[in-house]
């Protein structure tokens, strides 16, 4: 049984509270519980049946919320996306005492993908907004709001505070949290201890008979050190005495370690360095006129996601250069028929049609299984910038799409993307990214993994470069594409096969009809 079947017990059982909590216990127990409550009255405060119960576990104060407040439902920050760990609430659609169904909107919720709309998953009134518009920061599963079932609970909720209603319960159980002490060691030991155990156990002072061993036969292992010092275990001071009274023996230094030894140490008496204070910000020059822009969620979670990438993936930069003189006759001929398609366009079924040529190239890495995994689909997900940050639309299927309805999903879902209208199945997933900055001027370069995808394509502009063609200058439009991918997938010749496959389909863009 949970709390909330206990509360509707408690509904029809007004007259005890003790009758409610003595059947939940022995739900919890599979039989008659041997602690049995005193009976006490119902009443808004449950104070009486602690002090009635003193062997009452802690965790059972927190049914003032029942005892004190209709029945409600509490709706906490939803995670709108399978990344997301915190969000923005940028604003409410509802108000204290509405009526709401499912279906409605509730908030919009700047994610670390985009700004989204929430939901209403059940019926009900709004009793209280616990965050005002405008919050940031707010972590998956904190309340942001209370539900009642009758608009005449609404009024209960007029005082309403969070802090308030759960404060006892977390004061009280605070002092149940005492240090822990260190568990007795109870295995057989061995004089034997690992180099990196022993240079913790020199680190942190802590003797090897205070240590638990659990390596082979006895043996203390660098995880039994890392493990006493987690659990509290401290040096006794009789050691930490001797240990200062008689440093040990200095072994034979290089000239450079003495000298870097010699600028380490300080007087014995000396008072301890306070920590040096951070440095002040930059500030602008005197009379200078400047604005302060915060940093959106988007922008933090790519930083952070970014960050994380070039950290945790060995990126592998392969370049080529293709022919482009195929797309823009293409593209000449199909604007002489109305039909609008841009280098991009030709660009993404390229690189959906290449994949499919190497499927070896559409894998991902899976941490569990240590092993490059086929994501099954060909999905291709498109950098777009916005001004909260960059998000990545999918083109689903995009090996099997003719090139004209590839061209218009790609302007319907920019468009939706810019405007921070879209869904989140729309941008979550996706096997390989493209990044495109040819249309401000770029050549060439290289862009950073988007995990969990294995690989992304960066396409630099066109250009024309001189050649020779049956033994005469001539003139040709080419652009660079540098494909940044993870070393666990793409080894150089999955990496040489997909762009090999890649510049044989942009030079024959006919076949992108196919």
């Amino acid at each position: 049984m949970r709390a909330s079947g206990l509360a509707r017990r408690l509904s029809r059982r007004p007259n005890t509270l003790a009758a409610a909590v003595n059947e939940f216990l022995a739900a919890q127990n599979g039989s008659a519980s041997s602690t049995q409550l005193a009976a006490v009255p119902l009443r808004p405060s449950i104070e009486a049946l602690a002090s009635a119960n003193p062997a009452l576990p802690v965790p059972w104060i927190g049914l003032r919320l029942f005892s004190s407040l209709p029945t409600h439902t509490e709706l906490s920050m939803p995670a709108l996306s399978p990344t997301m760990s915190q969000g923005n609430l940028v604003a409410w659609h509802v108000k204290e005492g509405q009526e709401i169904a499912p279906g409605d909107v509730l908030a919009d919720v700047e994610t670390d993908k985009a700004t989204l709309s929430w939901e209403n998953q059940d019926e009900g009134f709004v009793a209280k907004l616990l965050v005002a518009e405008g919050a940031q920061n707010i972590a998956v599963g904190t309340p942001v709001a209370l539900l009642v079932d009758e608009a005449e609970a609404v009024a209960a909720f007029k005082d309403y505070a969070p802090a308030a209603a759960r404060g006892g319960a977390a004061e009280a159980a605070a002092p149940a949290a005492a240090e822990v002490p260190p568990p007795a060691p109870t295995a057989p030991r061995n004089s034997r201890i690992g180099p990196a155990a022993r240079t913790l156990l020199e680190t942190s002072g802590i003797p090897a008979e205070l240590v638990n061993p659990t390596g082979p036969n006895g043996i203390i292992t660098k995880g039994d050190v890392l493990a006493a010092i987690e659990a509290g275990v401290k040096p006794p001071a009789a050691d930490k005495t001797k240990a200062a009274a008689a440093p040990p023996p200095q072994q034979p230094q290089q000239p450079q370690q003495q000298q870097q030894q010699q600028r380490q140490q300080a007087p014995a008496d000396a008072a301890p360095r306070a920590p040096a204070a951070p440095a002040p910000p930059p500030q602008p020059p005197a009379g200078a006129t400047y604005t302060d822009v915060p940093n959106s969620q988007i922008r933090k979670i790519i930083a952070q996601r970014l960050q994380e990438s070039k950290q945790t993936i060995p990126h592998l930069y392969v370049s080529a250069d293709v022919d482009l003189e195929g797309v823009n006759g293409l593209r000449q001929a199909l604007k002489q028929q109305g039909a609008k398609v841009s280098v991009n366009d030709c660009v993404i079924k390229a690189v959906a049609l290449a994949l499919a040529d190497v499927p070896a190239a559409n894998c991902y890495w899976d941490v569990a299984q240590q092993a490059a995994v086929p994501t099954g689909a060909v999905d291709i997900s498109i950098a777009v910038a916005t001004d909260t940050g960059l998000i990545t639309p999918i083109i689903r299927g995009a090996d099997k799409k003719p090139l004209q309805q590839i061209a218009a999903e790609v302007r319907e879902l920019a468009g939706r993307a810019r405007a921070n209208r879209l869904k989140p199945e729309e941008f979550q997933g996706g096997s390989f990214s493209i990044s495109n900055l040819g249309m401000f001027g770029v050549d060439k370069f290289f862009a950073i993994i988007n995990p969990p995808q294995a690989c992304i394509m960066a396409v630099g502009g066109a250009r024309q470069v001189a050649t020779l063609q049956g033994g005469q200058p001539a003139s040709r439009s080419q652009m660079t594409v540098t494909l940044s991918a993870d070393n666990r997938v793409y080894d150089g010749e999955v990496a040489s096969q997909f762009l090999a496959a890649f510049s044989r389909h942009i030079a024959n863009p006919y076949r992108l009809f196919q």
